[in-house]
């Protein structure tokens, strides 16, 4: 699902898109960006719907509108009603498509007629059993085991799981704090000594953090071995509470009673299919007391081949499977507010959306985010936090086109707090960065190279590593 605005704009011209003002390359780059990662989001959203498997309803594309509200609110570009509306239709469009999919393949999953089709062999051979008086204990037990208990094991394993790797995930210096979060990005980034990752970074901040944390998650457990802890813990403690469902469950009068007993005494543990409950009850005439035999027996078989099985699989098929998603929890932890900048875009570094000024440690030179001097095209060296104490003006939609001071941007932006550069290597680190790829970035960017100042070119990467460590309050 791909928005293409400059397609757009090629066949239908930039009022149907923008509005009746003239937009520049840079502006409608800006906005493809922001659609491209608004569109991304809402895809993470329609995918999770999907797998669940469950049936459509109003309220997933109210959360969509929801989830495009926000991230507009947030975005540094000005979207006007056409920008908004065009996006929505797009993806509200696409997102009906697939849960008109999904509604239909519940509908025909869950069709009576089908089902009874489907369990057609199952009932035949329990009417044969009745009929001839044939003992169905063992039989039965392996069939409440398979298809009664199992998937509930299963289901409690992946349920709880995803809560298990964000907390082991926390353990960790990195994911203690949004800062540490934040300084451990840019110091992996000066390590790494790539420039298609500082303009991944730059460019798509949010897809950038999203795919860190899933390369760290992913590291993390990729031995194995403190995954299989966590996932032989639960396997555990779910036949712990079965085997003890069973016992109490004997003396009932019936297996009918029996079953009940067992689904009421898991029943705040283990969640048990009602549908493949009542299949099973169906034609079946155990004896209670040797099936509870035959039960014990079947689920600590099942146990075994679980925990093999579960153990085998990949990683990326356990994430698939979590009910609670760790990437998306650790990043709404560490992504803040999602404010930016309004002249260098960088992040605000206050945690959580309730405070009511924004404000960052770290602010970069203006090229790195694509602005240049008009007439020249070079990329620009200044850096905000030091423009807010010159005598400097800026021109933007926000004050209306018209040249503004610097020093006075709180009349245009009275939620930042934007704190002088009070010592000469404050911002060392980002002036490492455009020193060492001007030339990349003005290629990347289709502008002329910036006119680096020769201090910038003297800075070394310890010293870069330095600045962030003081920016940070590392010691």
């Amino acid at each position: 699902m791909t928005l293409d605005l400059f397609e757009i704009i090629t066949k239908e011209e930039e009022s149907s898109i923008y509005g009746t003002a003239p937009r520049h390359s840079s502006d409608i780059k800006a906005r493809q960006e922001t659609a491209d990662s608004i569109i991304s989001s809402c895809n993470d959203s329609i995918d999770d719907k999907i797998k669940r498997k469950t049936n459509y309803h109003d309220t997933y594309i109210q959360e969509i509108l929801h989830i495009i509200d926000e991230k507009l609110s947030n975005a540094k570009i000005d979207a006007d009603i056409e920008f908004e509306v065009s996006l929505k239709q797009h993806i509200c469009g696409s997102a009906a498509r697939e849960f008109q999919k999904m509604h239909e393949e519940f509908i025909q999953e869950n069709d009576p007629y089908r089902r009874l089709q489907k369990n057609k062999n199952k009932f035949c051979a329990s009417f044969k059993d009745v009929f001839y008086k044939r003992d169905q204990c063992q039989k039965k037990a392996e069939e409440f085991t398979n298809q009664c208990l199992k998937p509930a094991v299963e289901d409690f394993i992946y349920r709880s799981l995803g809560l298990n790797i964000i907390d082991e995930m926390l353990t960790g210096e990195e994911f203690s704090t949004r800062m540490s979060f934040q300084y451990s990005v840019l110091m992996d980034l000066i390590s790494r000594n790539e420039f298609e990752l500082y303009l991944y970074y730059i460019c798509s901040y949010e897809d950038y953090l999203k795919s860190q944390i899933s390369d760290r998650i992913k590291k993390h457990f990729s031995d194995g071995s403190i995954l299989g802890e966590i996932e032989d813990r639960h396997l555990e403690s779910s036949i712990s509470n079965i085997n003890g469902a069973i016992k109490k469950a004997v003396a009932t009068d019936s297996l009918k009673t029996f079953d009940e007993e067992i689904c009421k005494e898991l029943g705040d543990k283990l969640v048990i299919s009602q549908d493949a409950l009542g299949a099973f009850l169906v034609l079946n005439n155990a004896d209670q007391k040797q099936f509870a035999h035959w039960l014990t027996v079947s689920v600590k078989d099942m146990a075994e081949a679980l925990r093999t099985d579960i153990q085998n699989r990949p990683f990326e098929t356990k994430l698939s499977h979590l009910h609670v998603k760790p990437h998306v929890e650790l990043f709404n932890r560490v992504i803040g507010c999602g404010q930016q900048c309004p002249f260098c875009a960088v992040p605000c570094d206050a945690g959580g959306k309730l405070h009511t000024e924004h404000f960052a440690s770290l602010h970069r030179p203006q090229g790195l985010g694509e602005h240049r001097w008009e007439g020249t095209e070079q990329l620009m060296t200044d850096i905000c936090s030091s423009l807010i104490v010159s005598g400097k003006t800026f021109c933007c939609s926000a004050t209306k086109d018209e040249w503004h001071l610097y020093k006075n941007y709180k009349e245009i932006y009275p939620n930042w707090d934007i704190r002088p550069d009070i010592s000469l290597e404050a911002s060392d680190y980002w002036k490492y960065v455009m020193a060492k790829y001007n030339q990349e970035f003005a290629k990347t960017y289709m502008a002329k190279p910036a006119d680096i100042p020769p201090a910038w070119n003297n800075i070394t990467e310890q010293q870069a590593k330095e600045s962030l460590k003081e920016s940070f309050n590392i010691k």
